[in-house]
């Protein structure tokens, strides 16, 4: 299983503005062959970053999704986006640290 996390910084009032949009890309981006989750949030101590947390079945899986990034980069377009990071990382399942 192969986990991205990403952070992006906008400015203010940008992330409210492509909420919708960015629904959207969620909700297709799910759909893809391989991918568990795919979620976004806004931090609750900045407003104005978004954290991306997916997690996929494998590299392949990423790499596909990557080769088709066309619709995210187009509503990302206009935006006033001041800082984007995002990794990759092998995972594997260790222990429950909370809950059932």
């Amino acid at each position: 299983m192969m986990i991205v996390k990403g952070e992006a910084r906008f400015a203010s009032g940008e992330i409210d503005r492509l909420r919708g949009p960015l629904n959207d890309w969620i909700k297709a981006a799910c759909g893809r062959h391989g991918c568990l989750s795919y979620s976004y949030a806004v931090d609750l101590a900045d407003p104005n970053v978004l954290h991306v947390i997916e997690t996929w079945q494998d590299e392949g899986a990423i790499d596909a999704h990557m080769a088709d990034m066309g619709p995210l980069l187009e509503i990302l377009a206009g935006a006033k986006m001041l800082s984007l990071r995002v990794d990759a990382f092998e995972a594997r399942f260790v222990k429950t640290l909370m809950g059932e």
